[in-house]
């Protein structure tokens, strides 16, 4: 399958939809509606899976406007300061949501956040060793609790949430992928 073009239906502030023609590998042809985030550069997004000295994982408990439902996740942020490096978009951001600093940084994988719906990707990073140095920046806009969860217990954690907070599936994916590679 591959695309042949795309045309832009509609463009906001930060998303601008595009319908892309499609042929399939026996020559169907289509439409496929996608969209696109116009104010990020690089992958688009970080993602950061950060543990404390104390061996606590950091997850966010975020409400977000989509699904209109809190939702866990791992704190990320989007690329959209122009010069600025995807190392130093997730610093910038992990200190911004929880109010922690990484002094590493560990590359672990590129994925596609939405593959069905967008082309964009994020690179996640894992930040061993955090230090809490400050409360978290404030926010008109997102409402963001930080969680603490045992390294050892994040898989019960996980498993109990409340009826009223849904779970971001790349936080046990990306725990799967991290514990086959040694790193939690």
């Amino acid at each position: 399958m591959k695309a042949t073009g795309k045309r832009t239906v509609y463009e906001g502030r930060y998303l601008r939809v595009v319908e892309k023609n499609v042929v399939t590998r026996n020559g169907a042809t289509g439409v496929w509606e996608t969209v696109e985030r116009t104010n990020v550069h690089g992958n688009g997004v970080v993602v950061i899976i950060a543990v404390t000295r104390d061996g606590e994982l950091l997850l966010e408990r975020n409400w977000r406007a989509p699904v209109e439902s809190y939702v866990i996740q791992f704190p990320a942020g989007l690329m959209d300061v122009d010069g600025e490096s995807e190392q130093e978009t997730a610093r910038r951001e992990l200190l911004e949501e929880t109010g922690y600093v990484a002094k590493e940084l560990v590359p672990v994988m590129v994925s596609p956040l939405s593959a069905e719906l967008t082309g964009t990707r994020a690179m996640h990073y894992f930040a061993p060793d955090v230090e809490f140095v400050g409360t978290p920046a404030s926010s008109e806009i997102e409402e963001i609790e930080v969680v603490r969860v045992p390294v050892e217990k994040v898989d019960e954690f996980m498993l109990s949430l409340p009826a009223d907070v849904e779970l971001d599936l790349r936080v046990p994916g990306i725990l799967f992928v991290m514990r086959a590679q040694g790193l939690i």
